[in-house]
C-alpha cells in the first residue's frame, strides 16, 4: 500500500514551534535552510554576515547597521559585539551568527540540518539554545539522526515529523513511540521489499580486522574529534553495516578522510599499519563507495569546488585555504569535482560492480563500502546486494556503511549505529531489522 503523502504546509501541528524531523530535511522553495555547508564570509564582521541577504538593515548607515545586527543577534542569544570578524568566533557561535541571519530573513519557518553535527556537550547545549530562542520567531525544524540530538535542547520538542524523500508521512509526539516507530517502518513497497529477510547463512571465519579504540579527527581542526574510541572486530565472512560512521571507514582505509587517526588496528590478530592509502592496498584492504564524501572549498576565482578529506588536509597545511572556515562532509556531487587532482568522483553503477566483481574473483582481506545503494533503482540494488554477499562468501571481512542505515538492514549481519562520536548500539539477529533501526532513532537517552 502507498504510503500518504502530506505537503509540509499544514501538516503540522498548530502551536508546534520546535520540531524534530526525522528523515530528510523538506525541500520548501523560498524556506532557507541552515544546512552542513557554512555560507558565512569569514573576513567579514558578524554584522555584514547576519544582515547579509536580510529583509533590511544591509544598506543603513554604520551605526543603524549595528543596531539592527545587535537585534538580531539578540535574537538567538548571541553575546559577541557586531564588529567582531567572525573568523574569530568557533564553530558554534558562527553557525548561530548563520541562525541570526536567516531571522533576518522574517522566514515563516526555519529548516536546519543537524546531522552532520559532532558537537560535544557543551557546544550541543549552547546550539540549542540559540535554537530555542530561535522558536520565539519562527517555527523551527531540525533533522536529526535520533531524538537524542535535541536532548540539550531548553526547549521541549513539541512534536516529531518523519520524512520520506522531502515529504511528511505523519507526526507523532516525541514520546508516542509506537506511532514513531510506525511512520519509521512505514508498509511501502519501496521501503519494507526484502528489508527483513534474514541475511544469507554463511559460515564465519576467525577475525581478520580489528579496531580498538580507534579516534578520527577532522581534517582541518584537528581538534576536533569526529570519532572518539571505535572498537570492533569483522570476521571472515561476515558482512557488518555501520550507520553514519563513514569518518571512520576513511579514518581506517589510510586515513584517507584526511584527519589524524589514532588508535591500534589489527589485521588476522597482528599490528598493521594502514597510515596511507598505498599501505592499505598493499594489506589488501579496499574501499569504494558509491557517493564519496568531498568537502566544498572556494578556489579557482572563488568558484566553489569539492575535495576529498586528504586533499582538504592537503591544502590547508600548504595555507591554500582558510583554516578559519567550518568545512563539513558532503554527499552532493559538484559539476567542478573533477577541477582539482586528489577529488573523489563518483564511480558510474557500472564501474563499481566491475570493481566489485573483481573483489569476488581476487578477495581482497577486507572490503569497505560506503552508501553502496544510494541512488539505485531496487533492480540495481538486488544486483549490488548479489555482488556484496558473493564476496562475504568468498570470505573476505565486509563493512557497509551508510547514512542511511535502513538500507543495510538485511544484508548485514550484524549493525553497528554510531550517535555523535562513538559506536553506540550493535543490533543482532532479529532486533537487526527495520523496527530495531526506528526505535534507535527514537532513543533520547543515549551517554553524553
Amino acid at each position: 500500500m502507498e504510503e500518504k503523502r502530506m505537503p509540509l504546509s499544514g501538516a503540522l501541528p498548530d502551536g508546534a514551534r520546535l520540531i524534530a524531523v526525522l528523515g530528510d530535511p523538506p525541500a520548501v522553495d523560498g524556506v532557507p535552510v541552515l544546512g552542513v555547508e557554512s555560507l558565512l564570509i569569514p573576513l567579514q564582521t558578524v554584522a555584514d554576515n547576519v544582515l547579509l541577504g536580510a529583509t533590511s538593515g544591509f544598506f543603513l548607515n554604520k551605526s543603524s547597521r549595528e543596531r539592527r545586527a545587535m537585534e538580531l543577534i539578540d535574537r538567538v542569544g548571541l553575546a559577541v559585539p557586531p564588529t567582531t570578524p567572525v573568523f574569530e568566533l568557533d564553530a558554534v557561535d558562527q553557525r548561530i551568527v548563520e541562525l541570526a541571519g536567516i531571522l533576518g530573513r522574517t522566514p515563516e519557518v526555519v529548516l536546519v540540518d543537524d546531522r552532520s553535527s559532532r558537537f560535544d556537550a557543551a557546544e550541543a547545549l549552547r546550539w540549542h539554545t540559540a535554537l530555542a530562542h530561535a522558536t520565539e520567531v519562527a517555527p523551527v525544524l531540525v533533522a536529526v539522526n535520533t531524538l537524542a540530538d535535541l536532548r540539550f535542547s531548553p526547549r521541549a520538542v513539541d512534536c516529531v515529523a518523519v520524512l520520506r524523500a522531502g515529504d511528511v508521512v505523519g507526526t507523532a509526539g516525541p514520546a508516542d513511540t509506537d506511532r514513531l516507530l510506525g511512520l519509521l517502518v512505514g508498509d511501502g513497497p519501496a521501503v519494507t521489499e526484502n528489508a527483513d529477510d534474514a541475511p544469507e547463512n554463511r559460515p564465519f571465519g576467525p577475525v581478520v580486522l580489528e579496531l580498538r579504540n580507534i579516534s578520527v579527527s577532522h581534517p582541518v581542526h584537528r581538534e576536533r574529534m569526529l570519532v572518539e574510541d571505535a572498537s570492533l572486530a569483522v570476521r571472515a565472512g561476515e558482512i557488518v553495516g555501520l550507520a553514519d560512521a563513514q569518518d571512520l571507514v576513511l579514518g581506517v582505509f589510510g586515513a584517507s578522510s584526511g584527519g589524524e587517526v589514532s588508535g591500534t588496528i589489527l589485521l588476522d590478530g597482528a599490528p598493521a599499519d594502514l597510515s596511507t592509502v598505498e599501505r592499505a592496498i598493499a594489506s589488501r584492504v579496499l574501499f569504494i563507495s558509491e557517493h564519496p564524501p568531498t568537502y566544498d572549498i572556494g578556489l579557482l576565482g572563488g568558484i566553489p569546488t569539492s575535495v576529498s578529506g586528504e586533499k582538504l588536509a592537503r591544502l590547508a597545511r600548504m595555507g591554500v585555504i582558510d583554516r578559519r572556515r567550518e568545512y563539513l562532509p558532503r554527499q552532493a556531487p559538484s559539476m567542478l569535482i573533477d577541477a582539482l587532482s586528489g577529488a573523489r568522483s563518483r564511480p558510474s553503477t557500472a564501474a563499481m560492480n566491475e570493481v566489485l566483481a573483481g573483489w569476488v574473483a581476487n578477495p581482497p582481506r577486507v572490503a569497505m563500502i560506503t552508501e553502496p545503494f544510494s541512488g539505485l533503482s531496487p533492480a540495481e540494488q538486488g544486483k549490488r546486494r548479489a555482488l556484496i554477499e558473493r564476496i562475504a562468501a568468498a570470505g573476505v571481512a565486509v563493512i557497509l556503511e551508510s547514512t542511511e542505515p535502513e538500507q543495510l538492514v538485511g544484508l548485514s549481519d550484524r549493525l553497528l549505529l554510531q550517535h555523535g562520536r562513538r559506536l553506540a548500539t550493535e543490533l543482532r539477529g532479529e532486533d537487526a531489522t527495520l523496527r530495531g533501526v526506528a526505535a534507535f532513532r527514537t532513543r533520547t537517552d543515549f551517554p553524553t
